[in-house]
């Protein structure tokens, strides 16, 4: 399946996307209002709504679940975060038990009064990974719990690139190699595609202003040459060598690497971007305690091992990897690879003041790639 839209939603112009974090426009929810009269119909019916990405729950786990609840969960799916945060903004959004945003939003849902504090006693978060938990993004778990997680990292072709990868510095280095020119993918994600070149000046891409984003995105400008594609990675066009170099998740890394086994995955320093995506309580749910027997359900270590199986991405569960069957395939890359290190990964975090500024320059990168 293809994470890329979870990661970075649609791609807007600075207008829209400071347009998107203050009113919602009138006329979307207009738009929106039909489904929304749907919606709190079923919600009175005292089920339980979840609104998520596509195919992100197993048939094996929804049917489990059904069979101990006594229903089967009604799923509402969206494409973007953006579209989960408008309609949520919207006369359209009542009636939401359970919603799926992505780490770099969940601030932005919580400011704009979107979503329930989650009750702490409610649920077994002893057994999660500390690692994802009490992230810059949701102190102290207040609105959130981790789902969910992947990495922007880097998948080559050492063959091509005849060195190894180590660092972001190497990467852009690698790209700009004959063989390599003109066969790299980046990230169609303005905050991915600058982000390596602000860690490699010692910067937090979530405190900066914009003359750094600006100055770190006229780099990867005169870098645009070297691009092939902006595009969501096709693990066929590493494997076969259309693309010899390209940021991507380790999903996808995984399915390049199952093709083609002399390829090689790397997270790179000095950092990285780690996302999470989490679950969250919509604001003034009608079904409350359904939505926490759902996930409550979710937390169960044998749910938690066949959903990261089902998705290529690793649930919450601390010490899943162990948990994990030795007939799983690369199973290590599931997990980012072998000796993952957390504390040199960061989280995006989506601030009204400067995510124009990285989609302005994204725009600009990509129209110098031609």
């Amino acid at each position: 399946m293809d994470k890329y839209p979870r990661l970075t939603g649609s791609v807007m112009s600075r207008r829209s996307a400071l347009r998107l974090l203050g009113a919602v426009p009138a006329a979307a929810a207009v738009a929106l209002a039909r489904s929304g009269n749907a919606l709190a119909q079923s919600a009175r019916a005292g089920q339980l709504n979840i609104y998520s990405w596509p195919d992100y729950f197993s048939t094996a786990d929804l049917q489990g679940y059904a069979r101990v609840a006594g229903f089967t969960p009604t799923l509402s799916t969206y494409a973007s975060n953006e579209m989960l945060f408008t309609k949520l903004r919207s006369p359209a959004g009542t009636g939401y038990d359970l919603v799926i945003p992505s780490s770099s939003w969940i601030e932005q849902f919580a400011n704009h009064g979107l979503l329930e504090e989650i009750d702490h006693r409610r649920l077994n978060l002893a057994s999660l990974d500390p690692n994802l938990m009490n992230r810059v993004y949701d102190r102290n778990n207040k609105y959130s719990i981790p789902k969910d997680w992947g990495l922007l990292g880097v998948l080559y072709d050492p063959e091509a690139v005849q060195d190894e990868i180590h660092t972001w510095e190497d990467f852009f280095k690698a790209g700009e190699r004959p063989g390599v020119s003109g066969k790299v993918r980046l990230s169609v994600s303005g905050w991915e595609t600058i982000g390596p070149e602000l860690w490699l000046q010692g910067k937090d891409w979530n405190t900066v202003g914009e003359a750094d984003i600006r100055a770190a995105g006229r780099r990867l400008t005169r870098f645009a040459k070297h691009v092939r594609t902006f595009s969501g990675l096709d693990p066929n066009a590493v494997a076969n060598g259309s693309i010899v170099l390209a940021q991507t998740h380790q999903a996808a890394a995984r399915a390049a690497i199952t093709l083609n086994p002399k390829l090689r995955w790397v997270v790179p320093g000095p950092l990285s971007e780690l996302w999470v995506d989490n679950y969250a309580i919509a604001r003034s749910a009608p079904n409350l305690d359904q939505a926490y027997d759902f996930l409550a359900y979710q937390l169960r270590p044998d749910v938690q091992v066949r959903e990261t199986e089902y998705l290529g991405f690793p649930a919450a569960l601390a010490g899943l990897r162990a948990r994990i069957g030795s007939d799983v395939p690369n199973a290590d890359l599931i997990f980012g690879g072998k000796n993952l290190d957390f504390h040199k990964l960061t989280s995006f975090v989506v601030n009204p003041e400067t995510i124009g500024i990285y989609l302005q320059m994204q725009t600009e990168i990509q129209a110098a790639a031609g």
